[in-house]
């Protein structure tokens, strides 16, 4: 994918100003409040309080009446009114205009420019920016839903899941399946030849999942000195949220105790259009200036990278980190994100903080959950970075660079998994990601619906993934070089054959133990098979265990390790998952199986275990 694509292709986007003008500008001088507090006196603030804001504002290096609605001292109807008083312009609160152009609400450099005394437009009415938002959002509703679909199909079509699987995708998958069915009747040279080259795939991917384990046991996660407040860029946080009522609490509860200047964050929550319960859940918890609540447009696919699309169509900082609604990031993570970046050269993109299961003692299943992603993100992930190999995202607490972002066109909203398939192109297009070990806590699915569920999305994503990336496979090995091209091939293709043949495998592995010729072979082909079968069983147990070890003692987990008892219980989980996925891949390619949130009934943190 090219470089050379730029912010403009979004069809709109509000302003981005430069934090370092806005803190020049907003400084006070010759003993006076900065202008955009000085005509507040109709409000009767004390001058004491003003003083206060306009040294946060000066420390933080934003305007000082950022920090003022920011921190909700003043509600934006008492300050726009104020505004519009000094301006000499007409103040409208009591209803939202369609189309009516004269209306400004100006913000940062714009209000102190308009407040120099820069003529206004003629008949222009003040109002706030929530209000002229809403009806500029619905205006150009139907540009932003067709861009959240379909821009990076439009760039490129070839790296877009929205016509996965093709036709001839379906047909050579049915030959396949034909042949294997044949070949497996049959035996013989047949079934040798399938047989090996299953094994080598699953070899390959079970040789760099120990790569990576080795690696990521003396990786070390990114450090750098922290930013003084006005250093600090703007930070955007989208929060996806269907069906989300319940949890709406929790969420705003963990995104208030971020430890970030409120003036420079842009929270958007974004909500699908017929998401009513939970809008009018927002509405009645009515959370402050710094929530920017966005109603999705009604459009194909009803995934989360369209919503995450159209929330960085709006956004309006720098950098940009995504949660889910159960998510309670640490609350330095996005100062520690904003230092990393900073000392990083600028290929670095994208940051992937660890995910970390907090409801571990609901079931087996949570607990097991909670293994997996300590294995994930505190060794695998890593040592993938030390090993520079493309690393499959998580699905949350990725930070990245909003001018990455938009150089790739956003997320693919047609790929389930648009995780993994933006970690992949990431680094198509040279870019780098890393590490930092400033987690988030979540919650797992407890149940045996719920989590297979999750993760036959999961699988078929990750199918989807890999078909996309392998339409053009000269390219990617040109784009990737060789070995990093065949370690992603065989991460994906590895993955989905693995859950896909493992019962088999195990099933026939088993058989040939005991009554067999596993352990006696007679002729060259059992040898053969002997050897690449006990390799696959022997390398393939410490590839799974050992990462659950590794990472259960970094993240004080030990007394959860019993549960790698259950392991062939979750294998086989995961197998049907995984056939249940294939169906899908032809049935419903991109329906977006939905997590149920707020159901945990445990907290590692209340208590933690090990």
């Amino acid at each position: 994918m090219s470089l050379a694509s730029d912010r403009s292709s979004i069809p709109y986007v509000t302003s981005q100003r430069s934090h370092e003008a806005e803190h020049e500008a907003s400084l006070p001088k010759g003993g006076s409040l900065p202008p955009d507090l000085g005509f507040l006196a109709p409000l009767g603030l004390p001058s004491g309080l003003l003083w206060k804001i306009a040294t946060k504002a000066q420390k933080q290096g934003v305007a000082a009446h950022e920090v003022l609605l920011a921190e909700e001292i003043v509600p934006p109807d008492d300050y726009y009114r104020c505004l519009a008083q000094r301006l000499g312009l007409p103040f409208e609160a009591d209803r939202e205009p369609l189309g009516d152009a004269l209306l400004i609400a100006p913000q940062g450099v714009d209000l102190l420019k308009a407040l120099e005394g820069l003529e206004q437009p003629s008949g222009a009415v003040v109002t706030t920016p929530q209000r002229l938002l809403r009806p500029r959002r619905a205006l150009e509703g139907a540009k932003i839903a067709d861009w959240a679909s379909h821009d990076l199909g439009r760039a490129d079509a070839s790296l877009t899941a929205a016509e996965v699987p093709s036709r001839r995708v379906g047909a050579t998958l049915a030959l396949a399946l034909v042949a294997a069915l044949a070949v497996f009747v049959g035996g013989g040279v047949g079934w040798l030849m399938v047989s090996g080259l299953v094994s080598v795939i699953v070899v390959g991917a079970i040789s760099t999942r120990l790569a990576a384990t080795v690696c990521g046991v003396f990786s070390q996660s990114l450090t750098a000195r922290p930013l003084p407040d006005h250093a600090l860029p703007r930070y955007t946080v989208l929060v996806p949220l269907y069906k989300e009522a319940a949890i709406l609490t929790h969420l705003l509860d963990a995104l208030e105790r971020l430890d970030y200047p409120r003036a420079k964050l842009d929270i958007k929550l974004l909500i699908e259009a017929d998401d009513h319960e939970t809008r009018h859940a927002l509405e009645r918890l009515s959370p402050g200036a710094i929530y920017d609540i966005v109603i999705i447009p009604h459009g194909r696919p009803r995934t989360k990278p369209r919503a995450l699309n159209v929330g960085l169509a709006y956004a309006r900082g720098e950098l940009l980190t995504v949660y889910d609604a159960e998510d309670d990031p640490e609350p330095m993570q996005l100062r520690r994100a904003a230092a990393a970046f900073a000392a990083a050269p600028p290929e670095l993109a994208c940051l992937q903080c660890p995910l970390v299961i907090d409801n571990a003692r609901d079931s087996w299943l949570a607990g097991f959950f909670a293994l997996e992603y300590a294995a994930l993100f505190d060794v695998s992930n890593p040592g993938l970075a030390r090993l520079g190999l493309p690393i499959p995202l998580g699905g949350t607490s990725n930070h990245f660079r909003v001018e990455a972002l938009n150089r790739l066109h956003g997320w693919d909203a047609w790929n389930v998994t648009e995780d993994a398939d933006m970690g992949v192109r990431l680094a198509r297009t040279g870019y780098a990601v890393a590490t930092l070990d400033a987690p988030t806590f979540e919650e797992a699915p407890a149940r045996p619906r719920a989590w297979l569920a999750q993760r036959r999305r999961w699988m078929k994503g990750w199918m989807q993934t890999l078909i996309v990336h392998l339409r053009q496979p000269g390219r990617l090995v040109r784009e990737l070089g060789l070995r990093r091209a065949a370690a992603l091939i065989v991460m994906l293709a590895g993955g989905a054959l693995g859950s896909l043949t493992g019962l088999i495998y195990t099933a026939f592995f088993i058989h040939d133990a005991v009554l067999g010729a596993l352990f006696a072979p007679v002729t060259l082909a059992d040898l053969f098979l002997s050897l690449v079968w006990c390799s696959v069983a022997a390398l393939g147990s410490v590839a799974l265990i050992a990462p659950l070890v590794i990472g259960a003692k970094r993240r004080k987990l030990a007394s959860l390790l019993w549960l790698i008892l259950m392991l062939p219980v979750h294998q086989a989980l995961l197998s049907l998952a995984s056939f249940m996925a294939l169906v899908d891949l032809f049935r419903r390619p991109h329906h977006w199986a939905k997590t149920t949130h707020g159901l945990a009934r445990s907290s590692l943190r209340g208590g933690r275990i090990g």
